[in-house]
């Protein structure tokens, strides 16, 4: 029995599992993408930086099959693959080499998973070989070397597993419950017993990302209350590869998290989650270290709105302010947009959450203060929270 190999192609925040083949962004499957396109694009991933000519994926796609398939028909699947990519990312991935070929311009990185089959162990034993008496003695000595071993590996089974198990955990909880709590107290060496240092050159994504946390916490002038706490944390899977150096973690986690100003006043209370974690983990030195991290979309409330009433003026063309209530606003991650004159529904007018964040005071029941600059005529405004579905609309008119 052929052993079942999976291979799985990083690029960004993308994955192309193989065996499928089937494509996630930032661990949700990617629909639309065809079978046949992925096939293609795999391809191009087993040859990144490369020109891969027209001729070599004709062959690695359609094989014997591909009579009648051209080199128009590949320009059409990169199209199709080139739309698919630019709904979650703006990075353009291929390069067109006229008449010749393309090439994939992302950083690919694969990992391979190579489970031992029993069938192909028993397969694989030889015939049994007729031993001379002279060597009896010998045999039977490296019968019990052998018979030592597998007692050793019983008694003492690789514990990988439950290693990488931990190191994830682990890490989480202190990154939680202990920098966010003394943010100010932050030294960076503390992240080195969890987080690997540099891969390939670049510094660690999810320290960095820790860094400016931190930062924030400390300008903002806040932390986490002694209240926060991992209200769920549960281990999809733990995937570790031949050589045991390197796993896919798959979490689903949920967290409450209280936050204080430095004076020891309640700020407010969140919670954050369900969702799914993906790490990327590491043995370095003998120890299992994080070296990146990707948080799948969560399913997030819908939004209702009530009213919408201008708090400034309303001139057309310049900015003025509105409030807006309703409930279920999440600050973290609510946005606003505006379907009317010069906003068409296929690219409606936006206020990002980081332009709220910087002039509008929000709750789950109130937007106020809220920054928009419109034409004249009437405009059905949305609220989002992060990749929710839109609210239901409320009206406003500009004169």
């Amino acid at each position: 029995m052929k052993s079942q190999v999976e291979s799985i192609y990083r690029f960004d925040e993308f994955e192309l599992h193989a065996e499928g083949p089937a494509l996630y962004f930032r661990g949700e499957l990617v629909e639309g993408g065809g079978k046949k396109a992925l096939q293609v694009l795999l391809v191009y991933l087993d040859h990144p930086h490369e020109l891969v000519p027209h001729d070599v994926v004709l062959n690695e796609v359609w094989g014997d099959g591909s009579f009648g398939v051209t080199s128009d028909t590949i320009n059409q699947y990169i199209s199709q693959i080139r739309v698919l990519l630019a709904k979650y990312d703006s990075k353009e991935y291929f390069k067109n080499k006229k008449g010749r070929g393309y090439v994939f311009s992302g950083d690919v990185r694969e990992t391979v998973f190579d489970p031992p089959q029993a069938d192909a162990v028993l397969e694989s034993r030889p015939a049994t070989p007729v031993v001379p008496s002279g060597l009896i003695l010998v045999s039977a000595l490296l019968l019990a070397v052998v018979v030592g071993a597998a007692a050793f590996w019983h008694f003492y089974p690789d514990n990988s597993e439950a290693e990488i198990r931990a190191a994830v955990k682990e890490s989480q909880m202190f990154e939680s419950l202990v920098l966010y709590k003394n943010p100010a107290d932050f030294r960076e060496g503390s992240l080195d017993q969890f987080w690997t240092k540099e891969v390939d050159g670049e510094p660690n994504s999810d320290r960095r990302r820790i860094r400016d946390s931190v930062a924030k916490l400390v300008s903002d002038d806040r932390r986490y209350g002694d209240e926060t706490k991992c209200e769920k944390f549960e281990i999809q899977f733990v995937r570790i590869n031949d050589a045991k150096n390197f796993a896919d973690v798959r979490t689903l986690e949920k967290w409450f998290i209280a936050e204080y100003s430095g004076d020891g006043k309640l700020l407010k209370n969140r919670s954050v989650g369900p969702y799914f974690v993906s790490y990327n983990v590491q043995k370095i030195d003998g120890r299992w270290l994080i070296e990146r991290s990707t948080t799948a979309r969560s399913t997030r409330p819908v939004a209702f709105l009530k009213d919408i009433e201008f708090v400034t003026q309303p001139i057309a063309g310049r900015q003025f302010l509105v409030r807006i209530t309703g409930r279920d606003f999440e600050p973290e991650f609510v946005y606003i947009e505006a379907v009317g004159p010069g906003c068409p529904d296929a690219r409606p007018c936006r206020v990002p959450n980081s332009a709220l964040r910087e002039t509008a005071s929000m709750t789950e029941a109130e937007l106020s203060n809220v920054p928009m600059t419109l034409a004249s005529g009437t405009f059905k405004i949305f609220v989002h929270n992060g990749e929710s579905q839109p609210s239901n609309p409320v009206f406003l008119t500009i004169p």
